[in-house]
């Protein structure tokens, strides 16, 4: 298009008067220019149209048309000069031909409007088809009195169309890069959904397998030494056997503990406040730090995969503060409105910096997931000698 409008503005302000062979040579370069531009316009069209739906590969028999159509034109132009220059009816039909191709894709256009990609290409096509037939009216009117017969026209609907051409690229690019984004995004998430499954159907059966088999033998443990303190009447071989079942008895409430928090089935049955309340008073029972929980919704009532993962956050939280912070207190709050419920963990440990410490934490990063699969939202606020502060924000029903 470039060489088509380079080439008429050299031609009409160049030497080349009327009725002489140099101005025909130039007129038939001009026409091999025009028609070439209005196949590769077409090729374009066809092919963006191909990008954003591959069942417009059904208009591949008029492209092929376009091309042959395009390529005996430029020969017969080549071989027969001065017929293609002198014959008005041989111009004619072409431009007719090019016209009834150019409608095909534009029909096609004009379906699928609902669709803003289509509406640039439908833009870019009419712009074209404007300056076209003005192009045309300006050359019958004029009459040869203008040495620019259509040729402003032309300019203006190039410079238009390809203004919409540039709008449609732009808008598919940034449409591209959110669908894959979104893509991404979804591929994680189910992925994360599928680790998870899998982690708590692990949990549940490690839980079973603590509580049916580990279980019933310090059980039968308990029991063995329950008896043999009753049959023994030393007073020290009585107080030692006490001990050791004082040992047995507080193992087997801290196992049966351990199995309830592990598998969903128990986590199902018990009330959100109820679940984290337990956590609180199992470490507090450590007597290393004060965990304290304020919830202003006791009753509250949220789905059992969504307390699941709400519990296996304050654990992670709850054994990086003990592990990294050197805290003395843990405090977690939870409260609930407009469809979510908030939850924020907090620690007055010596904190570290989110840039170093955040990309490399484990933990932290198996909480952000956990929360991004339930479309929550994950705030991380640490200072250096300033504790960690976690707040969490998740859609319920």
């Amino acid at each position: 298009m470039i060489a088509f409008v380079l080439v008429v503005y050299y031609k009409n302000t160049g030497d080349f008067p009327a009725k002489t062979e140099r101005r025909r040579n130039m007129n038939l370069l001009v026409d091999i220019l025009q028609m070439a531009s209005h196949f590769l316009f077409c090729a374009f069209v066809y092919f963006a149209m191909v990008i954003e739906d591959e069942r417009f590969r059904k208009l591949r028999v008029y492209f092929r048309i376009f091309i042959w159509f395009t390529f005996v034109y430029t020969i017969a132009v080549i071989v027969f000069p001065r017929f293609m220059s002198r014959d008005f009816v041989v111009f004619l039909i072409t431009r007719i031909v090019v016209i009834g191709l150019s409608i095909v894709f534009y029909i096609h256009l004009i379906k699928n409007l609902d669709r803003v990609f289509f509406r640039y290409l439908f833009a870019a096509t009419t712009f074209v088809f404007i300056s076209g037939f003005l192009a045309l009216w300006d050359s019958f009117s004029t009459e040869g009195n203008s040495k620019y017969t259509g040729f402003d026209y032309l300019c203006y609907g190039f410079f238009l169309e390809n203004l919409c051409f540039v709008g449609a690229f732009v808008y598919r690019y940034f449409k591209v890069n959110k669908e894959k984004k979104e893509a991404e995004q979804l591929y994680e998430t189910q992925l994360y959904a599928t680790k998870y499954e899998i982690q708590q159907l692990t949990m549940d059966n490690i839980g079973k397998e603590i509580h049916d088999n580990i279980g019933q033998k310090l059980t039968l443990a308990s029991i063995y030494t329950q008896q043999l303190e009753h049959e023994n009447t030393s007073a020290d071989t009585k107080e030692a056997i006490g001990n050791i079942s004082g040992i047995l008895n507080e193992t087997l409430w801290e196992m049966r503990e351990l199995t309830k928090s592990l598998t969903q089935n128990s986590i199902a049955e018990q009330m959100i406040y109820d679940l984290i309340e337990k956590e609180c008073e199992r470490v507090e029972k450590l007597k290393i730090i004060k965990a304290k929980f304020l919830c202003y919704n006791k009753k509250l009532e949220i789905e059992t995969e969504i307390k699941t993962i709400i519990v296996r956050i304050v654990q992670e939280f709850i054994q990086n503060s003990i592990k990294h912070s050197e805290c003395e207190t843990i405090s977690i709050v939870m409260h609930s409105n407009s469809g979510k419920i908030v939850l924020v963990l907090t620690d007055d440990g010596k904190g570290f910096d989110t840039e170093q410490r955040y990309t490399n934490g484990m933990g932290l990063k198996n909480m952000k997931k956990r929360v991004k699969m339930l479309q929550g939202t994950f705030v991380l606020e640490s200072k250096l000698n300033f504790g960690t502060k976690i707040t969490i924000t998740l859609p319920i029903e």
